[in-house]
């Protein structure tokens, strides 16, 4: 492991992390992370971007409309048909 040293950046504080661990979980110099904390560890992980790409991964297009057979098309509520 290796160990570093606090430093203070404007009003916060801030320590560099080796580029072997950076590519070891997948970040690089500009990437979203996420930062929390458990006990007396603080905890950096990369932050989930909700990019279209990653939303609409796995999608297949669109599915059928499913019709309840005693629905007969007619509205039930308030719905504005």
């Amino acid at each position: 492991m290796t160990t570093g040293t606090l430093r203070k950046w404007g009003n916060s504080q801030g320590v560099i992390i080796p580029k072997l661990y950076c590519d070891e979980v997948g970040i690089r110099t500009g990437d979203r992370i996420s930062i929390t904390t458990d006990k007396e560890m603080i905890i950096i992980k990369p932050d989930k971007e909700f990019t279209l790409q990653a939303l609409m991964a796995g999608y297949e297009g669109n599915k059928p409309e499913i019709v309840w057979p005693d629905s007969e098309d007619k509205p039930v509520g308030r719905e504005l048909w």
